[in-house]
């Protein structure tokens, strides 16, 4: 589904990716951990071009692009490829959680606004929130507006949902709630890529994870695997740091 060759990202002289190469299957789930500035956020911004990557190539689905020749039609067919979801949830304040999910139905697919009115009711169903539908972002907790933050995400049906550590700025006896969403979209065999500090739910979640330190990949395998039997020291280094019991 997705296929990453050498991408590279700068911020003047800092490099923040170094050449990353990256393979995620149809219906994958993909956790990226690893300490703060390592370029994890970068990588999900830059896969769907909302930071703008100085070399590389990306392929989402059927989209292939090369970063140094690369199109606004080309950019706007990768975006229209993935979806995602913030840590800062995103929605538009003076819209209600309906509206919110109709918006992308609306002005992106076009769709009726009547049938974008069902569909969106049926999503928010989906995370739990069809009471709410008619609530503003004022009125709703962090993880409930972070559950629409999702449901407006799936609403457009992407191939690839990219989470950027969506329970960091949720209090902690929200998390649970956001959590239980991805899970259920995991089970559904929704391709994801999540960076997260939830080392319980990489564990239990992802197929895969992905260690990034210092603008590389620095070490991936199977959860199994990087929490019982990590191979890099500084894969050991960290998980000692922030694992207490996973």
């Amino acid at each position: 589904m997705i296929k990453i060759k050498n991408l590279s990202k700068s911020y003047g002289k800092l490099k923040v990716l170094k050449n990353i190469d990256l393979e995620v299957k149809k219906g994958e789930v993909v956790a990226i951990i690893g300490p703060s500035g390592t370029g994890k956020s970068t990588l999900l911004r830059c896969i769907n071009y909302l930071e703008e990557p100085e070399a590389g190539e990306i392929e989402i689905d059927d989209i292939k692009v090369d970063i140094k020749n690369i199109t606004k039609k080309e950019i706007y067919a990768l975006r229209r490829k993935t979806s995602m979801v913030f840590q800062t949830y995103n929605l538009f304040k003076n819209k209600t959680a309906l509206e919110n999910v109709m918006e992308p139905l609306t002005i992106v697919k076009k769709i009726d606004k009547k049938v974008a009115k069902e569909k969106a009711l049926e999503i928010l169903k989906s995370v739990g929130l069809f009471d709410k539908s008619d609530y503003y972002p004022s009125k709703l907790s962090g993880g409930q507006q972070q559950r629409v933050g999702i449901a407006r995400a799936m609403a457009v049906g992407p191939q690839v949902m990219l989470f950027d550590e969506p329970t960091s700025a949720l209090d902690p006896e929200l998390v649970g709630e956001v959590l239980d969403v991805i899970k259920g979209l995991a089970e559904a065999h929704t391709t994801m890529i999540i960076v997260t500090h939830e080392m319980s739910f990489a564990k239990n979640v992802a197929d895969r994870i992905i260690f990034m330190d210092d603008g590389i990949i620095a070490e991936e395998g199977s959860p199994e695997q990087i929490f019982s039997n990590p191979k890099n020291p500084r894969t050991s280094q960290f998980l000692r740091q922030v694992v207490r019991e996973v």
